[in-house]
């Protein structure tokens, strides 16, 4: 008995260390990539021109709710003991909202990218004109907001609950409430993206063999660059959707106070590397194309040009209107 309380605490000593080490980790490196992503697509001009560049700067905006808002809580109450839930009702209702619906619409907007990548690498142009930026911006308004309607039950019937004689949870008081916000996590998290971006990986893989068969182009540079990130959310995807699975299939039957410590470490460390890999989308493309690197390049040296070609234009309007 003893042996499994010592096991027990160095368990929880692991998922202490998990939020102050690996979620402070990609809380910082999730933040600066998702920021990057959000102003390379929007704000430099030959990465901006292309379809996909709106649906990535949505999942951007998605996953920064979903990691800051999901992840720093906890992360501050390890490291200090405020639970920020216990002290704000309004946090406790607004942060479950907003986190959930924010991975749900920042994954969807991965697998937007993920359809509009495998229609501009068809070789059918009448498909490559489908995905136009009117109807970009008209499919993450209504993703959004479907998300957000989708979970409006949380912050209705999120309370603060007493769950233990020290302990506080931000949780639903109605069984069904919590039974119906766990599958639509499946569904909107998991099994749903999972799904759509596996197919949409192996269509483009096919269409990408052909393109580069013919020519090289952003466009087969940018698939690459689609097509690693695939990668990563499928492999953050899938064991952390099945693992979640079998924690709601099991949720009611008689669990050890050891297993069901260990079914929670397990069940933080993959959502810790679901997090993660929401976050890392913009180092991806940045190591991992050339041509990415490139234009990211010639947007900052146009800018230092531009401003080493103003400084001696002032001081030389200075000299002449001198006295």
């Amino acid at each position: 008995m003893s042996s499994d309380l010592n096991t027990i605490a160095y368990l929880v000593e692991i998922e202490y260390r998990l939020y102050e080490y690996f979620g402070l980790f990609i809380i910082i490196v999730g933040t600066i990539g998702n920021l990057c992503n959000s102003f390379v697509f929007l704000c430099i001009p030959s990465l901006n021109k292309h379809p996909n560049a709106l649906f990535l700067v949505g999942s951007s905006i998605g996953s920064l709710c979903f990691i800051n808002i999901g992840i720093t809580p906890a992360v501050i109450q390890v490291m200090s003991g405020i639970n920020l839930s216990a002290r704000s009702l309004f946090w406790c209702k607004i942060s479950s909202w907003l986190t959930y619906s924010g991975g749900c619409f920042s994954f969807m907007c991965n697998c937007f990218a993920a359809l509009g990548q495998f229609l501009i690498t068809s070789p059918k142009l009448k498909w490559q004109r489908l995905i136009t930026h009117f109807r970009a911006k008209l499919m993450i308004v209504s993703t959004a907001t479907i998300w957000l309607l989708i979970l409006i039950p949380l912050p209705i019937f999120y309370y603060d609950t007493q769950t233990s004689a020290t302990t506080i949870s931000c949780k639903s008081s109605v069984p069904v409430v919590s039974i119906y916000a766990s599958y639509w996590i499946i569904i909107g998290y998991y099994f749903l993206p999972i799904i759509i971006i596996l197919i949409l990986f192996l269509l483009t893989w096919y269409n990408l063999k052909q393109l580069l068969r013919r020519r090289r182009t952003l466009d087969g540079a940018v698939a690459r660059m689609m097509l690693i990130q695939m990668s990563v959310l499928l492999t953050g995807g899938i064991p952390a959707g099945l693992y979640l699975s079998y924690e709601i299939a099991t949720q009611y039957s008689t669990k050890t106070l050891l297993r069901s410590t260990i079914d929670s470490v397990i069940l933080i460390f993959l959502a810790m590397f679901t997090y993660l890999t929401s976050g890392i989308s913009f180092w991806i493309f940045l190591f991992g194309s050339k041509t990415f690197r490139k234009h990211i390049k010639e947007f900052i040296l146009r800018r230092k040009l531009f401003k080493l070609r103003i400084r001696p234009l002032a001081m030389s309007t200075l000299r002449i209107n001198a006295p």
